[in-house]
């Protein structure tokens, strides 16, 4: 497919909301062409900012706007990341108004550093250039919006505002652009359970080390929703014990880390074939956040946050079947999750007796 070396469109320049814009009309077709999406990929692409595609979605749009007689987009929003590949030339009687020169030919030459990224539009865009056999491009068009002078944290914090307001998007996603947002100190304060469920994905000495799927791209390996664990982990956090009284993110995520570690050796074929254990799934990861917090608040009674020492009051009671058909087949949500922690701690007993500025020594020395 040949493309123009320039594309000169008409556009109003303006600003919404301290963005820097130009807004004006464009076939499908070119917009696809000037723009390329940045997915988020946590290995080979941790500084994207756009979720996974869905080759469905996509052929969807496509097909809506290829086959629609009347029907209506909103706005495609793009970023342009290099000036050198735009040049706005004003109108002599109105500065506003102009026209918007795309330099195609700039953009393929440096085609692996994303020139003009979509912020939002990308499954509307994606087969719209005509790449794909049996699918020719749209040319019909399309209102479009295309912001200026951005950093990427602001591109990042714009396509969060956009997904988490108007549409449903993947929550891990959202979560993890939230830790990319905010820096570390500021989370482990205000979003704990936030930043000790990514550590618990990111850190090598974790077992749920490169388990946890935080948006974008997902590999087999991802099996455990970021939102899930930290949805667990608030769980855990919210109860009345002596890990909430520890008050440290850091703290809490080595004690937390800890018990996880017990749990592994626990249930040691739940990590070697998860699809065929309820432990890294559903109620049954939310039944051990909810078991955990009975756990870790009896081995901190003692004075003990090892993997050893919680191990051993794991295994003090029964022997649970984790397994799809198991103990705690058809246990659903958070009350099921409950239930599991309470069938399984109502086994255990221990003694209690050492403060928590005592205990925050031990764990941090």
């Amino acid at each position: 497919m040949k493309k123009q070396k320039k594309i000169p469109i008409p556009v109003i320049s303006g600003t919404v909301l301290g963005v820097k814009v130009y807004r004006g009309y464009a076939p499908l077709s070119v917009l696809s062409q000037m723009s390329q999406a940045d997915i988020y990929d946590q290995v080979n692409n941790p500084t994207g900012t756009q979720r996974d595609l869905s080759p469905k979605h996509a052929k969807d749009a496509y097909e809506y706007v290829r086959d629609q007689v009347l029907g209506y987009w909103p706005e495609v929003f793009l970023c342009a990341r290099k000036m050198s590949v735009i040049k706005f030339t004003p109108d002599s009687d109105n500065s506003n108004c102009g026209i918007l020169s795309v330099d195609l030919a700039g953009i393929e030459k440096n085609k692996n550093h994303i020139s003009i990224s979509r912020i939002d539009g990308n499954h509307r865009l994606h087969y719209a250039d005509g790449h794909e056999p049996g699918m020719p491009q749209i040319k019909k068009e399309v209102s479009f919006c295309l912001a200026v002078n951005l950093t990427l944290d602001n591109e990042i914090s714009l396509f969060r505002d956009i997904n988490n307001n108007q549409k449903r998007m993947n929550t891990s996603h959202l979560d993890n652009i939230e830790t990319r947002l905010t820096g570390e100190q500021k989370l482990m304060q205000n979003e704990p359970d936030l930043y000790i469920a990514q550590r618990l994905g990111r850190s090598t000495d974790s077992p749920f080390y490169g388990m946890v799927y935080e948006g974008g791209v997902k590999e087999s390996k991802n099996i455990i929703p970021l939102r899930a664990l930290k949805s667990g982990i608030n769980r855990m956090l919210s109860q009345q014990t002596k890990l909430k009284a520890l008050k440290d993110a850091e703290a809490q995520y080595k004690v937390i880390r800890n018990y996880f570690d017990a749990v592994k050796l626990w249930i040691p074929n739940a990590w070697k074939s998860p699809k065929d254990y309820l432990a890294l799934r559903g109620s049954g990861l939310w039944g051990l956040c909810a078991l955990g917090a009975n756990v870790i608040d009896r081995a901190l009674g003692k004075g003990a946050f090892e993997p050893q020492e919680m191990l051993q009051i794991l295994s003090s009671g029964k022997k649970w079947d984790w397994t799809n058909k198991g103990s705690f087949q058809g246990f659903g949500g958070w009350s099921g999750a409950i239930k599991i922690g309470e069938m399984i701690s109502d086994d255990f007993s221990d003694e209690s007796g050492i403060s928590v500025k005592e205990l925050y020594k031990k764990i941090m020395g």
